[in-house]
């Protein structure tokens, strides 16, 4: 929980709880929904736990001892640490060395990140049930969720068309993601759908314009076809919407946002 290694002094321990402990407290979940909150109050306090375990000799070294006795823990998905940097060549006389591409960026904390994706998949079938309730469930591996909207035909008007909807949750919605959700979504093949619509969910968005350079560009390679992804974040369910964004899509997240608090 707290992203250190099982030899961390107590000083890299203290930093590492205070930077995570931050994330959750009250005054930050406030503008939340009141199951964030929750989420947020139950996740502080296995850090605080997870901080009096480790900060206390006997205790850290009981922990160790079973952590020992139980084997190695499960691979759990997450970011790999940086490998060592290569020495630098000697710079050319006159000259400098290239000093190589930029260090990557910290891994992100992930923790409590499950009980978020739980909670904003729960949220959204809620907000499908009540804006989409005659859609159909359809078959889509590797996404949350994947319906086609079945819209009633009116007495004096016709039926809207059917579209495509699937819902993927990623740890940050930033153009990598967007990247990776792409290629699955372009080969969906809804029964009877007119479109595609992708809601990628986040709790967080990288910048606009990054995330719509990365989908222009998408598009463009695509030669204008492919679906139609929103971006969207959990924390508040503000939303990228696209042109061409679907009027369903449009009102789900609409509810959502109506919904939050």
């Amino acid at each position: 929980m707290l992203s250190v290694a099982p030899n961390a002094p107590s000083d890299e321990i203290k930093k590492a709880f205070r930077r995570e402990i931050a994330r959750y407290h009250p005054d930050k979940v406030q503008h939340l929904g009141p199951e964030f909150q929750e989420m947020a109050s139950g996740i502080a306090a296995d850090l605080t736990e997870a901080y009096r375990i480790l900060m206390d000799p006997a205790l850290r070294t009981k922990y160790d001892e079973e952590r020992r006795t139980a084997g190695p823990p499960p691979i759990m998905p997450g970011p790999r640490p940086p490998a060592p940097a290569p020495v630098p060549p000697h710079p050319p006389p006159g000259g400098f060395a290239d000093p190589g591409p930029p260090p990557p960026p910290p891994p992100r904390p992930t923790a409590g990140l499950d009980f978020v994706r739980r909670a904003a998949l729960s949220k959204i079938r809620e907000a499908i049930d009540d804006v989409l309730g005659s859609s159909e469930p359809f078959s889509a591996p590797g996404f949350d969720v994947a319906l086609v909207t079945r819209p009633k035909k009116g007495l004096f008007r016709k039926a809207e068309e059917s579209v495509c909807v699937v819902v993927k949750f990623v740890p940050f919605v930033d153009p990598e993601a967007v990247a990776a959700v792409w290629g699955p979504a372009s080969k969906l093949r809804a029964p009877g759908a007119a479109s595609c619509a992708v809601i990628l969910l986040g709790p967080g968005l990288a910048p606009q314009r990054d995330l719509a350079a990365a989908i222009s560009d998408l598009r463009r390679k695509a030669r204008g076809a492919g679906p139609v992804l929103v971006p969207v974040d959990v924390r508040d369910w503000e939303a990228l919407f696209p042109l061409e964004t679907p009027g369903p899509v449009r009102s789900l997240i609409q509810r959502l946002k109506d919904g939050k608090q």
